[in-house]
């Protein structure tokens, strides 16, 4: 009777911890996709940035051939470092600055920069979510397990 009542016991015990290896388990599969589909939307951006940088920075030096801008005309800029990014955006808007603002050839110039501005707060938006959702629990768990770095951001702090 002793024997059976601990025998019972143990069975609802050992349930119950497969339960919740199963719940686990369901979770872990959930919190990783999650992570997974944010990662494809924080490359899928950064890519769509690049492409927007090296757009308005080859316009911008073949219509108006700035000397500060040469040194990026024949760079990937997917492969830049953040803070060379970071300078060469500085050089677009100088750049932007400076072009005549009236003149229809600056037409596709200027739509370029405003796109490429668009994506940057799209993109700085982005990734501000994905890093907090890397910061919180149980995604850093996983995030830690998985290996993901956090993302800098473009937008100017002032």
């Amino acid at each position: 009777m002793m024997l059976s009542a601990f025998g019972s016991i143990l069975l609802e015990i050992l349930l119950l911890v497969i339960v919740l290896l199963i719940l686990v388990a369901i979770a872990s599969f959930f919190i990783i996709r999650d992570l997974k589909l944010e990662v494809k939307q924080v490359y899928k951006v950064r890519s769509r940035f690049h492409i927007e940088i090296r757009k308005i920075s080859n316009l911008i030096f073949n219509v108006h051939s700035p000397s500060y801008m040469e040194p990026f005309t024949k760079v990937v800029i997917k492969n830049l470092p953040h803070e060379e990014k970071r300078i060469l955006l500085r050089l677009i808007d100088r750049a932007y600055e400076e072009i005549d603002h009236k003149d229809e050839t600056n037409k596709y110039i200027l739509e370029t920069y405003e796109n490429l501005q668009e994506i940057r707060r799209e993109r700085d938006a982005k990734i501000l979510v994905y890093n907090q959702k890397l910061l919180t629990f149980p995604f850093s768990l996983y995030a830690k397990i998985l290996k993901m770095k956090n993302y800098e951001l473009y937008t100017e702090k002032e």
